[in-house]
């Protein structure tokens, strides 16, 4: 069988590494192909070692983290090596059989399915966002190597309960990579990682430099994970919103599902949120087409003013839409409206809740929070396409002096839930 791996310096700093250490901590930057140089060495096990019966668990915080990151590159290195077989791919179970092995796909997000059977090889895929007691069920059922690769916006039990401790000294290999180690990557993708990296400095840190961030001032470090969006929710919320912000040819469009609760005296107390679109390049019939899908009662969509065509362009598609006028302050205004609720995002909305983990106030050069000229702190303008629309629909509900004016000239009814 002629298999053809596509390797890069990151594959190789993961690959020879000492046979007795169990665990790999894989730290680095993003796009450095951390997790998929460790799948192609657990791949390369089920290769080596044919109908074993060896059980490779690839788990993440989310079903969504799975699909979007690990299943993804997983399929295009088996793609690529001329080994996938669509028939060894259990699509209801995320199980793949390779040559008479087990590589299963399975998210973590409570303690409870970390506690099943035990395995040989572990994957833990962006291991800073699991909870230690989560993943020493994960470690405690793994009997050859325990993987953890992050990029490492904070210091976590990787570090302080793992590389800290020095019973595992000899058990423990410390790999790290920057974007550098993927020779494969975009040159495009490079140049927009350097240019965010001019501006802020802790995303050079975390992103770039693969080191331990500061990230300080978050601005919603509150936000609550669920499965789903509760049936109870869609009722009691008299509108559904749907939160859209354009995007451009750099930035991503995004479109977020929005449940709003509140009372007439507070219109915006719990925020719901499932992400729908976030990503370059789709068009606006696409997000036309994705709200119509996504419709199960009276709706409005909520874009901001800056693409008065584009907003047209979706009337004229028969969406429901309208804009939020973006007046001086508009931006704290609603930042400080959300900080007021609460805040629920599904799983599978990966690019939303990095938004929230990733917000902050921008800082000076003495790393004090920036202010403007009436002493308001300045947020940074990265990590915030997903929580412009989500402002967007709690400003809307709100009712608030930057929206009554467009509220008055389209006389939608925005009725307080």
């Amino acid at each position: 069988m002629d298999i053809d791996f596509r390797t890069t310096s990151s594959f190789y700093k993961h690959y020879d590494i000492n046979p007795k250490n169990f665990f790999v901590i894989s730290q680095g930057g993003t796009r450095s192909g951390k997790t998929y140089s460790i799948l192609q060495c657990l791949i390369i096990q089920c290769i080596l070692n044919p109908n074993k019966n060896l059980i490779i668990s690839i788990v993440a915080e989310t079903a969504g983290h799975l699909s979007k990151g690990a299943i993804r590159d997983f399929k295009d290195i088996m793609i690529q090596g001329n080994i996938w077989d669509e028939r060894a791919w259990n699509r209801s179970t995320s199980i793949y059989t390779l040559f008479g092995n087990i590589i299963e796909f399975f998210s973590v997000d409570n303690v409870g399915k970390a506690r099943g059977p035990s395995r040989d090889y572990l994957l833990i895929n962006e291991g800073d966002r699991i909870n230690w007691d989560t993943a020493i069920q994960l470690i405690n059922r793994t009997k050859k190597r325990v993987y953890i690769d992050f990029n490492p916006v904070y210091e976590f039990w990787a570090h302080n309960k793992l590389m800290a401790n020095e019973e595992f000294n000899n058990r423990l290999e410390y790999i790290h990579t920057t974007y550098k180690d993927n020779e494969a990557l975009d040159k495009n993708i490079v140049n927009n990682i350097l240019a965010i990296a001019k501006k802020d400095k802790n995303y050079k840190r975390v992103y770039v430099d693969g080191e331990i961030g500061i990230l300080e001032n978050v601005i919603f470090p509150d936000i609550q994970l669920v499965e789903e969006i509760p049936e109870e929710i869609k009722e009691k919320s008299k509108k559904q919103w749907f939160g859209i912000d354009w995007g451009y040819s750099n930035d991503p469009a995004s479109l977020n599902q929005i449940f709003i609760i509140g009372d007439s005296r507070t219109p915006v107390q719990e925020i719901w949120i499932d992400e729908i679109l976030y990503d370059i390049g789709f068009p606006n019939r696409v997000l036309s087409k994705k709200i119509k899908e996504n419709i199960i009662k009276d709706y409005v969509a909520i874009c901001d003013s800056s693409e008065p065509k584009s907003r047209d362009d979706l009337r004229s598609w028969g969406i429901n839409i309208d804009s939020v006028e973006k007046g001086p302050g508009s931006v704290n205004f609603g930042i400080q409206l959300m900080q007021q609720c609460k805040i629920f995002v599904t799983h599978k909305s990966v690019n939303t809740i990095k938004e929230f983990r990733n917000y902050t106030w921008a800082k000076d050069r003495h790393s004090e929070v920036k202010r403007d000229g009436k002493g308001k702190p300045i947020p940074i303008d990265f990590w915030n396409h997903s929580i412009d629309n989500i402002r967007y629909v709690a400003m809307t509900v709100n009712d608030s002096k930057y929206t009554q004016k467009t509220m008055r000239k389209r006389k939608i009814g925005f009725t307080a839930v």
